[in-house]
């Protein structure tokens, strides 16, 4: 062996004191080898005597690591916000700043949807998490499933909870943060929740929050975990029986008289239905309509409400941990390309009950990258508009981002989008750092590697190949990763034109279109 990578620790207090190895003449804590120097940073060791040393040193290193090895999970530290800080999350003992870089994990053969708890494999999961680990990413974002750990109503299963242990216990020995995202249906869909509204139906609310105090409260003392994700891209349906219900109930609140929602809604009287009976009205878009636009704000009120109710059983259940939700970029209303599109979590009221933002982007908006050249620039100043609208005064985390390359994207045969290549990949995620870079606290990346089984751009999104081959966008964010990790970017404001995006908003929830750039685009 001519040459060994020296792994180095963030710098924070050893369990090992002022221990050290010497390799190659470098001065080496065994506590504080656990990441990567980037390239260019290596020890060489050269000659028959160095092989000796160094064999007899490694041996050393093995053992100083087996001793202090539960000390370093013992002192891993608990995440917070820090006052002011928009740019990277905080240590709580060290006060040590945390930019949160990493992926959207599961397995590329786990399925479609994914299926990371039914078919979990320790060995797998520490074999895909320790390539995270040696490209510098510190954190990954996991999904939860109903199946596995939903399944009666309130009730934590424990099945589910006995392998999230596990993957902790992975990533604790790798310092990979986690952060889990509330139990979706990617493993099915439990009987009781089948037909339901999650968001709209008080029997299902209950549920949620008896599960989440349970379930948060048996991890209150894990620091792996970086924050509890209520939910991955939660957006309120249109039209349900509960929905319905609620409708009234709010209208009765908010005017009282059929009268007063008349003159409101600009109808006459003798088409409002009684108060109890006014329909929902239809997802199309309306230019104004005050019906339409009330219809909007009700919705955002039904998930202002879920989103602080489900954050109370989480603090009741778990002081310690940050909570976020993992929001789909419609949650701002700059693009929507239907009314129904808008998931009407308004970004500065979700905002109040979580501790910081976490928003998902994808360059969607037409053109997208791989339509014309032009989609970048196009898409880019989306990205802008989108972070501005997601700038609460908490900080913001890029919670998925990806683009594709390695082939086209078929669903049943058919191309929905054309093929790209790895430059191609690697060209648009390179301008998403440079638009965000100074504006978020943390990058994770959709998804660890390509998944053959997939109907979307996760094909192709990996920074893996399905083969576990490192992409040049995957060598290229690790890069990225372990810069970004050593001290937070300084924070960039956002362009003048861009402070008054969103504030017509009574046009934009009721005209679909594109209106970041001062005006809809057909």
């Amino acid at each position: 062996m001519t040459e060994q990578a020296v792994r180095k620790r963030e710098q924070v207090p050893s369990p090992c004191g002022n221990a050290r190895l010497v390799l190659g003449g470098c001065a080496v804590n065994p506590c504080r080898t656990r990441r990567f120097v980037p390239a260019g940073n290596r020890v060489e060791l050269r000659g028959r005597s160095h092989h000796v040393r160094y064999a007899r040193l490694a041996a050393v290193c093995c053992l100083a690591w087996a001793s202090c090895a539960s000390v370093l999970g013992e002192q891993l530290e608990f995440v917070e916000v820090a006052p002011q800080w928009t740019t990277a999350l905080r240590l709580h003992d060290s006060g040590t700043p945390l930019v949160a870089v990493g992926v959207n994990y599961f397995g590329p053969h786990d399925g479609w949807a994914p299926k990371l708890w039914q078919r979990f494999d320790p060995a797998r999961v520490r074999q895909h998490l320790e390539l995270v680990h040696q490209q510098g990413f510190n954190t990954i974002r996991v999904f939860l499933t109903l199946d596995s750990f939903h399944r009666q109503p309130g009730q934590v299963h424990p099945e589910g909870v006995a392998k999230f242990r596990q993957l902790l216990d992975i990533c604790r020995d790798l310092e990979i943060r986690v952060i889990p995202s509330g139990p979706d249906h990617w493993e099915g869909i439990p009987a009781w929740l089948r037909g339901q509204d999650r968001f709209a139906a008080e029997e299902v609310m209950c549920a949620e929050e008896a599960w989440w105090e349970s379930f948060t409260g048996m991890f209150r003392d894990e620091p792996v975990i970086l924050a509890w994700d209520l939910l991955n891209e939660p957006s309120i349906g249109w039209e349900s029986p509960a929905m319905r219900t609620r409708w009234n109930v709010w209208l009765a609140e908010k005017y009282g008289t059929v009268e007063q929602v008349a003159a409101a809604h600009g109808r006459p009287i003798a088409d409002v239905a009684a108060l109890g009976q006014v329909p929902i009205p239809a997802a199309q878009a309306a230019p104004g309509d005050p019906q339409l636009y009330d219809y909007q704000l009700f919705r955002e009120s039904v998930a202002d409400q879920w989103a602080r109710r489900l954050a109370e059983a989480i603090r009741r259940g778990d002081p310690r941990h940050l909570i976020t939700i993992g929001h789909i970029q419609w949650a701002s209303p700059v693009y929507l390309p239907q009314v129904r599109t808008y998931a009407a979590f308004r970004l500065e009221d979700s905002a109040r009950h979580v501790d910081f933002v976490t928003v998902h982007f994808y360059p969607i908006a037409p053109p997208k990258p791989c339509d014309d050249p032009a989609g970048h620039a196009h898409n880019a100043a989306y990205l802008e508009a989108v972070l501005r609208t997601c700038s609460t005064g908490k900080p913001v985390m890029i919670g998925e981002f990806a683009w594709y390359g390695g082939g086209a994207i078929e669903v049943d045969g058919r191309v929905t989008m054309p093929a790209q290549t790895w430059e191609d990949q690697l060209a648009w995620n390179t301008r998403l750092l440079e638009v965000s870079q100074g504006r978020v606290c943390g990058w994770l990346h959709w998804a660890f590697a390509d998944t053959p089984t997939s109907r979307d751009l996760t094909r192709w999104s990996g920074l893996w190949t399905e083969q576990l081959e490192l992409k040049p966008w995957g060598r290229a964010f690790g890069q990225f990763a372990r810069q970004a990790v050593l001290a937070p970017a300084q924070s960039r404001p956002f362009p003048e034109h861009l402070s008054g995006v969103d504030s017509d908003r009574l046009t934009v929830l009721t005209s679909p279109g594109l209106w970041f750039s001062g005006g809809a685009i057909p």
